[in-house]
């Protein structure tokens, strides 16, 4: 077995999720869209889906996106310059998580700044200053979120007026992903937000002057959460969804669709409720009931993962930021136990990728590798493939599970390569999950989707798939310094 503490330092940051001051969202300035806005920004997230499920590979070990926590700028934590964390091409390429982006227009007139998808954060933002990608100055519409109003007070309470220090009558924030060795700090405005053609006003974003950690060179971060100031709660959807295709397909490519085009492709859907979580209420949690190992049940304790919602402890969250899938040890021993049992081959040490249930891949592509599937509750099942919980690394020539352990009460995680040939759907009026399999079913993709970047995730397409084929290695000089620190003119 792998050393179990380097695992963790790779994998596990994202557990840690502290989000207490976002419990109780407070009123937003609301903008009203009538019919025509509304079918034209349907028709360009419907049409530019394919482009939003671009994936930018990302240079930081330890899964820093998921989940994020807010506070006043005044008590910043962190240190470095608003530029990517470095080192990151010397992490485990298996472990590095990947970031789904898209493009668009912000301010007026409009500036083009890009945001990797995170449905586990709320936060809208992107980087702010003279040189960065988008300068307020430049902007005739841009407006500060005054220290005073409820959305700033719900988001980052603070002290506001005179002797409060400098910019006190400006709404400061700090907001951080994961244990906080990624954040952003800067200040909420409202800004028009600009879609092909469809422009929307008054929506609420984070100015960030200061950004910390790597952010895959993108220009800040779209939240997808389910607080009040993500970008589904801001444009009033009541519903979303996305499927990541595998690289290799043909009939199926990746997208994210908005409103009334998330809907089934197929008549094979299944659904699972939504759960809430008072401590995490930003995070999509779901009812995970069990795991089978070639069509067998698991004995997993009973209540390994309840969401225990007096301390936000347990439950089972989705990401598309993390791409591996954490399940609590309980869960996870009896597992590797069956897996391991079922391939019947001596495993290697996989302390190279941060996993670790590792063969050989040549030994494996010789073995019979046991089908798996997640059950959640009500009955639905997620079969899954091959690819979506094994890795095989070119470099290296290992094959290894790509499902870790978590400490007891830290929760589970499921990561976007679990979901690799699924569309999910997110029903948020309904609190429901419904997915469905598209790596069996062929559908059209979205209609005007242009070419995709090949860096998506790795398997095979169709049938069972014998090994993932390794996402790109991350090579230094992808870290490109997209942040730059510029505040003073904030505080003139």
């Amino acid at each position: 077995m792998a050393d179990r503490s380097h695992a963790h330092a790779l994998a596990f940051l994202v557990l840690v999720v502290l989000m207490p001051q976002m419990a109780s969202p407070g009123k937003l300035p609301r903008f009203t869209m009538g019919p025509r806005t509304n079918k034209q920004l349907r028709d360009f997230f419907k049409n530019h889906g394919s482009d939003m499920a671009d994936l930018v590979p990302s240079g930081q070990g330890g899964h820093e996106q998921g989940g994020g926590s807010s506070s006043n700028g005044q008590s910043q934590q962190g240190g470095g310059d608003s530029g990517g964390g470095g080192g990151g091409g010397n992490q485990a390429p298996a472990t590095n998580a990947g970031m789904y982006v898209f493009s668009y227009g912000i301010g007026t007139p409009p500036q083009q700044v890009s945001g990797a998808l995170d449905i586990s954060s709320d936060l809208v933002w992107t980087a702010c200053g003279a040189t960065a990608p988008f300068n307020p100055v430049r902007s005739t519409t841009v407006a500060d979120v005054p220290c005073t109003d409820d959305a700033c007070q719900q988001f980052a309470p603070q002290t506001c007026g005179a002797g409060a220090g400098a910019g006190a009558s400006e709404c400061a924030y700090t907001y951080m992903y994961g244990g906080g060795g990624a954040n952003t700090t800067g200040l909420l405005g409202t800004e028009a937000f600009t879609f092909g053609d469809t422009r929307i006003d008054g929506v609420v974003f984070g100015c960030g002057l200061k950004n910390v950690g790597d952010f895959s060179g993108v220009s800040g971060v779209i939240g997808l959460g389910r607080g009040n100031l993500s970008l589904v709660s801001q444009l009033q959807v009541d519903r979303f969804s996305y499927h990541f295709a595998p690289d290799d397909s043909v009939d199926t490519q990746s997208f994210i669709l908005f409103g009334d085009d998330a809907t089934p492709q197929t008549s094979h859907t299944l659904s699972t409720r939504l759960l809430a979580s008072d401590a995490n209420p930003s995070l999509y949690y779901v009812e995970l009931a069990g795991i089978q190992v070639d069509g067998k049940d698991l004995a997993i304790p009973s209540g390994t993962f309840d969401l225990r919602n007096k301390d936000g402890s347990g439950g089972v969250f989705l990401s598309i930021t993390d791409l591996v899938t954490v399940l609590e040890e309980a869960a996870y021993k009896p597992l590797r136990q069956a897996v391991a049992s079922k391939i019947g081959l001596p495993a290697v040490n996989g302390s190279a990728l941060g996993l670790d249930l590792c063969y050989t891949g040549e030994s494996l592509a010789k073995a019979k590798v046991p089908s798996m599937a997640l059950v959640f509750a009500g009955g639905a099942v997620m079969e899954l493939e091959l690819g979506n919980y094994f890795y095989m690394d070119s470099t290296t020539g290992l094959a290894c599970l790509t499902i870790l352990p978590s400490s007891a009460g830290d929760g589970s995680v499921l990561g976007s390569l679990i979901q690799v040939g699924t569309h999910m759907m997110y029903d948020i009026n309904g609190s429901k999950l419904v997915f469905e399999s598209l790596a069996q079913a062929a559908a059209p993709p979205p209609s005007g989707s242009s070419q995709q970047t090949s860096s998506k995730t790795n398997q095979q397409a169709g049938g069972r798939r014998s090994a993932s084929a390794p996402p790109p290695l991350i090579s230094p000089a992808v870290f490109v310094i997209h942040f730059m620190l510029v505040v003073v003119y904030m505080f003139l």
